[in-house]
């Protein structure tokens, strides 16, 4: 993918994440676009992509969404870093791989997030910090994964192979 539309396709990611979620989603959970973006470039673009894309996302959540520095940076930069092996595991057609690698990472992210609340020693119920945080999120996430997977895909260069 061109870098230009990478970066604009990012940048549009956030602007929904900030602005267009909260007013969609009235409950405690939205679905997080900032990690499903890092996800999927992490898987089709390799490492350097992937951690460029977290450290970028990171920030921005943090800085300006969230409340608490370091909340969501520290998780992304874990997932984009462990996803980013197998990112010779996806190709074109393989949508359903996508949505899998978007389904554990999410669950990647919220185990880390869930780690550091609690060395920070914050009060956090575990399971229903999952059932009602964490679940509903990991279903969306893979949901727009998949449509993320199909949108790098289509700014990819179409090369002509010789057979």
């Amino acid at each position: 993918m061109r870098t230009a539309a990478l970066i604009c396709v990012g940048i549009i990611t956030c602007f929904l994440q900030s602005e267009l979620l909260p007013l969609l989603f009235k409950q405690a959970w939205m679905p997080n676009l900032i990690l499903t973006w890092i996800i999927v470039v992490a898987l089709l673009k390799g490492r350097r992509a992937g951690i460029t894309v977290a450290v970028i996302g990171g920030l921005f959540h943090d800085i300006l969404i969230s409340n608490l520095f370091g909340l969501h940076l520290f998780p992304y930069l874990v997932v984009a870093y462990v996803l980013s092996m197998w990112s010779h595991s996806v190709y074109e057609e393989q949508w359903y791989v996508t949505f899998f690698w978007v389904l554990g990472g999410t669950l990647l992210d919220a185990a880390v997030r869930i780690g550091m609340l609690l060395m920070a020693r914050e009060s956090v119920d575990v399971l229903i910090y999952a059932w009602h945080f964490v679940w509903p999120v990991v279903w969306l996430n893979g949901l727009i994964g998949i449509g993320l997977h199909e949108l790098i895909w289509n700014f990819e260069k179409d090369d002509e192979y010789i057979w």
